[in-house]
């Protein structure tokens, strides 16, 4: 696949340096500068791991091997694993399958998609990203031809068939760095409890590229998002005009503003605060009107703006 080709060419490169300008350890194919405690957990993962070599990206050490109960047709590496540097510990492993390899769920999902079908062609391998204390997923490569222009399209499913990401044309040198989850204080469900004492969680799911997290606190249902990496990215739930701040609906008449909808107004809790966000018309268009606790104008999104809005807006803030 692409970002394994790509991958091998820098992964020797870098081994041909570091090989060159170190001692070796008495590991075949690791350089000096990996440390002992990394090497020493590959191996306790992957006690069978042949053909290994290594190199570092960014704040990772990544093992390159070849793992014999994935591809047994030809004995060359098919698999990285991916440490932190900082803290020693395993992020990810990217395994490489044949395609017909994939859950029964993620094949039945894809062949219901237009990715399926022509012009698109679907590559005979796929990857599998197994990511510490978080999700798996599973990533099928398909491209298409049209009028000599070339797209490529990654897309990422857990193993129950959800569609999590589309990725449109990644670098050829996509290595899914992005989707290895950062080491945080709290997992997601912990996070939530701290956050929404005395919620109970009521459902969990990918949308738009977000997990999102469903819960029940304080009488409301509520959606906690929370990116790749784990990171919490924003709250948000609906409340009424009287939960606004004193003085909003004069201030968003004064600006033009009309035809507020009085009971559809969202509240964001996000990392910069809490938010309102609030759907007006304003000379025949329509807008939704971002305003803090204060009922200030925070930012004005035209009549372009989608249901994924607050993606965007997360995406934005932090």
């Amino acid at each position: 696949m692409k970002q394994l080709k790509s991958f091998l060419m820098a992964a020797l490169c870098s081994v041909f340096v570091l090989s060159a300008c170190s001692d070796d350890d008495g590991l075949s194919g690791t350089p000096s500068d990996v440390s002992e405690e990394i090497v020493k957990a590959f191996y306790e993962m992957y006690p069978n791991a042949t053909n290994v070599s290594w190199t570092s990206i960014d704040d990772y050490d990544v093992a390159r091997f070849y793992d014999e109960g994935t591809r047994a047709e030809m004995r060359q590496t098919n698999c990285t694993a991916w440490f932190s540097r900082i803290s020693k510990r395993w992020g990810m492993t990217d395994r490489e399958i044949p395609f017909n390899s994939l859950p029964s769920a993620v094949i039945q999902a894809f062949n219901d998609t237009i990715y399926s079908q022509a012009p698109w062609t679907v590559d005979d391998e796929a990857n599998v990203l197994e990511r510490a204390d978080s999700e798996t997923f599973y990533v099928i490569e398909v491209d298409k031809n049209e009028n000599g222009v070339e797209t490529d399209v990654d897309l990422y499913y857990t193993e129950t068939g959800r569609l999590v990401q589309a990725l449109t044309n990644a670098p050829e040198d996509d290595n899914h760095i992005d989707f290895i989850p950062e080491e945080q204080p709290m997992t997601p469900s912990e996070f939530v409890a701290d956050r929404y004492p005395g919620s109970h969680i009521t459902d969990r799911d990918w949308d738009d590229g977000f997990l999102e997290i469903e819960i029940r606190h304080e009488g409301r249902e509520k959606d906690v998002y929370f990116n790749f990496r784990n990171e919490w990215v924003g709250s948000k739930w609906e409340v009424s005009r009287r939960s606004l701040p004193e003085g909003t609906w004069s201030k968003l008449w004064s600006k033009g503003y009309h035809d507020m909808d009085d009971d559809d107004i969202d509240v964001i809790d996000s990392r910069r605060g809490m938010f309102y966000a609030i759907e007006a018309e304003r000379a025949d268009d329509d807008w939704l009107i971002i305003v803090d606790e204060d009922g200030n104008i925070e930012k004005e999104i035209p009549e372009d703006w989608e249901d994924g809005w607050w993606g965007d807006l997360w995406d934005e803030w932090t």
